[in-house]
């Protein structure tokens, strides 16, 4: 019975060597599993699969999978029923041991292996298409399975990602972020240092990060699925040429004020509340990118803010938009107030990636629709579809205007041949401020919104793809819709010259 409840004698189980156990168990009939699966896929897209073969397979399939479930959900009911033998800790933020010292290390080799898992998931299920389906397919002269072809394009694309991300990882995967105070009072600062064991001198500064995100996992057990929102967020762009403290470190400076009504850090490593610090920094070859989860707790009393380190080495506007190589241009118009213009495709690697994601969904909606799939789920599927391609074609083809003075701003939108115009009065506007838009991976693309008083909101540009411009942007629009207009005298006005 000790192998599901804890005997009394019983020594307190390892979590770690509990997994290395249940893994090596599993790992049978997960290989039974996947043969099976092959199977069925295999006989399936040939035709000469009967039903009760494949009801064998299926049961096969899903015999595996709950096996597998068993013995994971054997090894955490073990670690369950220990838990309470434990002492809590004195803190809530003792609970992590990556957190210990308030030395924490980077947390991108967890990232790096679930991107090869999801790698090599992809190159076995397109090779098994294409070595299993395309070749019977051609020699019945159904050229259309060469569209299949497609997804071993994308595994090399893939495959060149991870490739260049495992080779960052192994260059700076032992960067540590060496915190100010431990941990980061709410309300208060988060103050540190990262500590690269490495000189660099990256090519356009460095980028420093800190976001708050509510993760959901949902799904069950062998089908988890997990989604971000981001509640808050700053950053920094610091200058390439940081001051050295050591041989062969470099030392980039954390410094974050942090808002007071945001909900504390989580204990979990999965579901609930993350502080994210990214920094990252384009270098020659592989680039910089770490991630740090850190602990912001609640404390009874938060400590008096330090200066800020960063003050002399942050980047100014002119400098930053030089480095990101904005292509938003602002204008001074001769009769006072000021013009914006945000040209189309800005954000061209964003509009790649939503264009390849919306062409291999219209594909698969054509192969549906060749195999005759149901009218209701193809109308569905079209639907979406519609959407995914307005979306992509707002990517690349949208262009906006926003002229602002003290009588209002006026939005000018404009898509290829068709424009749209929208007027808003000074008395009517309440603030114009940038939120957080578009989110597409870790990259957060922020929008200008302008607000009545009435409750209403108005879009002035969307995505873009660096905070402190964003913000930068609405600072200056607020200017210049609370600024005088410029009265030039009139030929009554002048003073009247001298009589000889």
């Amino acid at each position: 019975m000790g192998l599901i409840f804890k005997d009394a004698n019983e020594k307190p189980v390892d979590a770690k060597g509990a997994r290395l156990r249940a893994t090596l168990l599993s790992v049978p009939f997960g290989l039974l599993g996947i043969f099976a699966l092959v199977l069925l896929l295999h006989d399936g897209l040939l035709g000469g699969l009967s039903r009760q073969k494949t009801m064998g397979l299926l049961s096969a399939v899903v015999a595996c999978g709950g096996f597998i479930a068993l013995i994971f959900g054997i090894t955490g009911k073990k670690q369950d029923l220990q838990a309470p033998a434990k002492a809590a800790p004195a803190s809530a933020w003792l609970a992590r041991k990556d957190w210990a010292g308030g030395q924490i290390a980077s947390s991108s080799r967890k990232a790096v292996l679930l991107l090869w898992i999801f790698v090599t998931f992809w190159c076995v299920g397109s090779a098994l298409i294409c070595l299993m389906v395309v070749p019977v397919q051609l020699q019945q002269g159904n050229r259309l399975a060469l569209m299949a072809l497609v997804f071993p394009v994308i595994g090399l694309a893939i495959i060149g990602f991870a490739l260049s991300t495992s080779r960052a990882w192994r260059r700076f995967n032992r960067s540590i972020f060496r915190m100010g105070s431990f941990p980061a009072p709410a309300g208060g600062t988060l103050a540190g240092a990262i500590e690269v064991p490495a000189r660099l001198r990256p090519e356009h500064g460095w980028h420093v990060r800190l976001s708050c995100v509510r993760r959901t996992v949902t799904g069950a057990s062998n089908n988890r699925q997990s989604s971000d929102q981001v509640l808050w967020e700053d950053e920094r762009w610091l200058r390439a040429d940081l001051p050295q403290t050591g041989a062969g470190t470099t030392r980039v400076p954390v410094f974050f004020k942090l808002p007071d009504g945001l909900p504390e850090s989580g204990t979990a490593t999965g579901d609930g509340i993350h502080w994210k610090l990214e920094a990252s920094a384009k270098l020659r070859g592989p680039s910089f990118n770490a991630l740090f989860d850190v602990p912001v707790f609640k404390l009874p009393e938060t400590p008096a803010a330090g200066e800020d380190p960063t003050l002399a080495c942050q980047l100014s506007l002119d400098e930053l938009q030089k480095q990101i190589r904005s292509l938003v241009q602002v204008k001074d118009l001769a009769g006072g107030g000021k013009a914006f213009e945000f040209p189309a495709a800005r954000n061209p690697g964003f509009a790649s990636g939503a264009s390849v994601i919306c062409l291999i969904w219209t594909v698969i909606i054509g192969l549906l629709a060749w195999k005759h799939a149901p009218a209701p789920l193809l109308l569905v599927l079209t639907a979406v579809d519609a959407l995914m391609v307005a979306y992509v074609f707002d990517l690349w083809f949208r262009r906006s205007r926003v002229v602002v003075n003290s009588q209002g701003v006026s939005v000018e939108r404009a898509w290829i041949g068709f424009q749209q115009q929208e007027q808003i009065p000074a008395k009517a506007i309440r603030n114009i401020a940038a939120d957080v838009g578009a989110t597409a991976g870790h990259m957060i693309y922020h929008d200008l919104r302008a607000y009545t008083r009435d409750g209403k909101e108005f879009l002035l540009a969307k995505n873009l793809n660096n905070q402190p411009e964003a913000h930068w942007l609405a600072r200056q629009m607020t200017a210049a819709l609370k600024a005088a207009p410029k009265i030039e005298p009139t030929a009554e006005a002048k003073p009247a010259e001298p009589r000889e």
